[in-house]
């Protein structure tokens, strides 16, 4: 549950705070769009990469995956308050991002390592602790930003990635207890063709993250637009967090009584719900109300996602689905940011958030297709 809970705060100092920092440093919307797509796109490609490896070697896991990429993550938080220029902040914080992202996937792989190994793990409430913090600390990092400046977004994140170091060190190092079993010729196709169903919901999760990240990413400049500031933007990424607990606290339930492809389905649902809200919002306080649709959102989505690969992909290749997953994540990230940012600067606030609901309703028809998909062979 810390591991959980130190990554999500960890991810906050990186992702959260995007458009606060490098708007502090002097960059327009499209360079933050350029920034963080740049990065995103690195995080996207290395995660499928560094997931493979971990799947067939008996010398990474995902413990020491995680300490690879939270170090470089340390000295660059560590180095960021002292380098001087708008273009050497972005990039640092781009680095933030990029190793951020990577993470991702060997903390959702962690869950699934440890249960083989036979202990039991409720990955919602592990999930949901992680939303908490991440509420806590988006409240502190805007408070100590509006007061002391945006370098407080990096020196928060020396102590955050301290900690996960620690967590993440002292952790006992599960075994690779998958037995790995044979491939047939038909295992032999590539990844994404021997699971239709599931490359379907990755690209259903693409347009999901894509819409999401829109509205994360630029939640600053919307929020600015309706006459709020950094310290609202903390309340309202705090308001987003908070309410995902109560759905993760009980995701347990939830995933006895629904399928995780039918949770997909829904969350979909909620993300283009979402974007349409925003396209009618017109005050802080209703930004904040709308902050509640991450209930039947991202909440859903966090823990049904992870469920719904461990289902569909074969054992063998578990790191490798949760990397892919992650990684379409990235993109959907890379994607938001980079048109956000560009929509901004070329057409305004309206025509952004109006082609959000658009990708998002999109992301709703790749889902429902994936739902009514049938694998082609069993893959479990």
């Amino acid at each position: 549950m810390s591991l959980q809970g130190l990554y999500w705060m960890l991810f906050c100092v990186s992702s959260g705070f995007i458009s606060l920092y490098l708007q502090g440093r002097g960059l327009s919307n499209g360079g933050i769009g350029t920034v963080t797509a740049i990065f995103g796109i690195l995080a996207a490609l290395m995660q499928p990469v560094l997931g493979g490896i971990t799947d067939r070697s008996n010398r990474f896991t995902w413990r020491s995956m995680a300490l690879m990429l939270a170090i470089p993550y340390l000295v660059i938080c560590i180095i960021m308050p002292f380098i001087p220029g708008t273009w050497t902040g972005a990039i640092f914080m781009g680095l933030l991002i990029l190793l951020g992202n990577t993470i991702m996937p060997f903390i959702n792989s962690a869950h699934f390592y440890y249960t083989h190994a036979g202990e039991y793990i409720n990955f919602g409430v592990a999930r949901g602790i992680g939303s908490g913090l991440y509420a806590l600390l988006a409240l502190v990092i805007g408070f100590l930003a509006e007061k002391y400046g945006i370098e407080m977004v990096p020196i928060s994140g020396i102590l955050i990635v301290f900690l996960f170091i620690l967590v993440v060190f002292r952790m006992p190092n599960a075994n690779k207890v998958i037995e790995q079993a044979p491939r047939d010729k038909t295992l032999q196709k590539g990844f994404l063709l021997r699971y239709p169903a599931f490359t379907l919901m990755l690209l259903a999760t693409l347009l999901m993250l894509t819409a999401h990240s829109i509205l994360n990413t630029y939640l600053l400049q919307i929020i600015q637009s309706v006459g709020g500031n950094s310290s609202q933007l903390g309340i309202a990424l705090a308001i987003q967090a908070v309410v995902e607990m109560p759905v993760l606290f009980v995701f347990s339930r939830l995933i006895k009584r629904f399928r995780s492809k039918t949770l997909m389905l829904i969350a979909a649902t909620g993300f283009a719900f979402k974007a349409l809200m925003y396209a009618l919002s017109g005050s802080v306080s209703m930004i904040y109300v709308i902050q509640f649709a991450q209930m039947f959102s991202y909440a859903i989505f966090a823990s049904a996602s992870v469920y719904y690969t461990s289902e569909m992909v074969s054992k063998e290749d578990q790191t490798t689905g949760q990397a892919y997953l992650a990684s379409m994540m990235g993109v959907g990230a890379v994607l938001g940011s980079l048109s956000g940012g560009w929509m901004l600067e070329l057409s305004g606030m309206n025509t952004m958030l109006s082609i959000n609901v658009v990708i998002a309703l999109v992301g709703v028809g790749f889902a429902l297709i994936s739902v009514k998909t049938k694998r082609l062979f069993q893959n479990t």
